[in-house]
């Protein structure tokens, strides 16, 4: 006769109390309920909190064909602060009477560009957060049919079906921890891009007349 493996009956005892506050936590979550991050969110970034130079609305920087080839390469996460620094100086050198307008389409485009693959990040987190809490209700709903399966069950058929429902519940508990786990690192995205708009600001504004 099929027997359950102990890990696998101390988790049917032990996911329905672990689970009772899984669904409610993450609804009760702000912003309509889905942003699960202890960092507050902020769908849009302000430019003037970090940009004290001349206006950036409605400029079209991708009509400069140097500064619409240097904003990916500053708004790149794989290049580093220290080496956009230097991208920067380098575009700088190489301005004259119009080195205010042109510094300003270059922080222009780097806002723009860094503060969409935000806002996406941001809507790709919330949409991370709706898929957690379909499969935190999933595992109670699991966990639920389990425990009747297993009460229920008398021959050899029926129990080796009740050991399967324990396999898939132990199967989608470690994918809902391991989801759980990377979720820090998946909040800190958006930190990491508003702070290095914030660095490029500094960097460009400092290259202002």
């Amino acid at each position: 006769m099929p027997t359950f493996h102990p890990a696998l009956r101390r988790l049917s005892l032990a996911v329905p109390l672990l689970l009772a506050g899984v669904a409610p936590a993450l609804a009760a979550a702000p912003s309509g309920g889905l942003w699960p991050c202890i960092q507050r969110k902020v769908p849009e970034l302000a430019v003037g909190q970090m940009w004290s130079g001349p206006p950036i609305e409605n400029l079209q920087w991708q009509d400069d064909r140097q500064v619409a080839d240097l904003v990916p390469v500053l708004a790149a996460q794989r290049t580093s602060i220290e080496e956009a620094t230097k991208q920067i100086d380098a575009f700088a050198g190489t301005l004259g009477p119009n080195d205010k307008q042109r510094l300003t389409l270059l922080f222009a485009g780097v806002f723009e560009q860094i503060n969409a693959r935000r806002s996406r990040i941001m809507s790709g987190i919330e949409r991370y957060s709706e898929h957690q809490i379909e499969l935190s209700k999933r595992i109670k709903e699991q966990s639920l049919a389990l425990a009747k399966a297993k009460k229920a069950a008398t021959t050899d058929e029926e129990k080796a079906k009740a050991q399967e429902l324990e396999k898939q519940l132990l199967w989608d508990t470690r994918v809902y921890d391991a989801r759980q786990q990377s979720m820090t690192a998946v909040c800190e995205s958006p930190v990491l891009l508003e702070q290095r708009v914030f660095a490029l600001a500094r960097a460009i504004q400092e290259k202002l007349p």
